[in-house]
């Protein structure tokens, strides 16, 4: 068996395991991006590791799925906000490769302004409230 198996933590700080021999409850976040979940805690409850041939070993780090919660679903706002850099983005790239893209940038004008105008009012909706 593999010099890394520490279910105490004594060696290594926190529980450890050989790659692929955690328990089933200890999960990557990785893996419970895959089930729309994530870490329930900030540190990590366990590592699995593996050697690797003249370098560091390979560590993930493992989170309690018992623990687990929902993934926060962004808002239209934040959506929007997405959108808009990625087309900001894209436009760049036209323009670096020497293509036209004032129709592109012409659109997005058009909506920062429009999500502008849509935050002004959700501010006077709201008597200027934050949410966090």
């Amino acid at each position: 068996m593999s010099g890394f198996l520490d279910p105490e933590g004594r060696e290594y700080g926190i529980p450890t395991w050989p790659w692929r021999m955690a328990p089933q409850h200890l999960r990557t976040k990785r893996q419970l991006a895959q089930q729309d979940r994530r870490p329930g805690e900030r540190e990590p409850q366990a590592q699995v590791m593996r050697s690797r041939r003249g370098r560091p070993p390979m560590v993930a780090r493992l989170y309690n799925a018992e623990k687990a919660v929902p993934k926060r679903e962004s808002s239209e706002a934040q959506l929007a906000a997405l959108q808009l850099a990625r087309w900001t983005r894209s436009v760049a790239a036209c323009e670096r490769r020497g293509i036209d893209a004032s129709d592109m940038r012409a659109v997005i004008e058009q909506t920062h302004a429009d999500l502008a105008a849509r935050r002004r009012t959700a501010i006077r909706g709201q008597g200027r409230e934050r949410t966090r």
